[in-house]
């Protein structure tokens, strides 16, 4: 019998557990092939990461060291990792740097695609941690693609206390009215830079791209860790 092959999630929230797993679900619930490998969700929840990110409002030297560390750990125990947290980015990508196995940022697809999209990018977090390194994976995806783009990072002011304090309405309005501005401020594409802010698109009639990161960048991922048996 094939072993089931396990793809480790890092996470800086719990409550991205059961949305990745519901994801997850959805995009393998129709996986009905005897050809392809079975393939086991592991967590992997460090929120001290990402609060040491925020006091400090960028990524210091030695919490990107110690994701950089729990990144490559991960990889012993799984056949491929991929970084939820769109701060830890960077970590991912050094982590990649030190291991065969594939080592993701899920926010890397969506990068991609807005390179793809648009000139005038707007990028929205509800953390100034977030912000630099989103918006230098873009500027590093459009360098693939075109000479330049305009790409300007936005803060949602006061949508992370919501989201902290559990007021995920107040959060999805904040970033929701934010994500109007953008497009009247004449953004082409929009980027949601962070996975918890993936919910507040619903409703919302916006006339340009908007985009998330969790569907494309676990969908990567899956495909990254089938490529291994194939």
């Amino acid at each position: 019998m094939r072993r089931a092959l396990v793809l480790t999630l890092l996470h800086t929230s719990p409550r991205h557990v059961d949305v990745f797993e519901r994801l997850f679900a959805r995009l393998t619930g129709g996986d009905i092939s005897q050809d392809l490998p079975e393939i086991r969700l592991s967590h992997v929840v460090r929120e001290d990461l990402l609060q040491r990110a925020i006091v400090s409002g960028i990524l210091p030297e030695d919490t990107h060291a110690r994701a950089v560390r729990i990144l490559h750990e991960a990889t012993a125990a799984s056949d491929a990792v991929l970084c939820t947290c769109s701060t830890l980015g960077p970590a991912a990508d050094e982590a990649a740097s030190k291991t065969d196995k594939p080592v993701l940022r899920v926010d890397r697809p969506m990068a991609a695609e807005a390179a793809q999209a648009g000139r005038s990018i707007a990028v929205l977090a509800t953390l100034k941690c977030t912000l630099k390194p989103t918006c230098d994976l873009i500027v590093d995806e459009v360098g693939r693609v075109a000479e330049q783009a305009d790409v300007a990072p936005v803060l949602v002011e006061g949508a992370w206390d919501a989201f902290e304090a559990g007021d995920t309405s107040r959060m999805n309005q904040l970033i929701a009215d934010n994500v109007m501005l953008a497009q009247q401020a004449g953004a082409n594409v929009i980027v949601l830079a962070q996975a918890s802010m993936v919910d507040a698109l619903d409703g919302v009639d916006v006339a340009v791209p908007v985009l998330t990161s969790p569907a494309g960048g676990l969908g990567a991922a899956i495909a990254a860790i089938r490529a291994l048996e194939s």
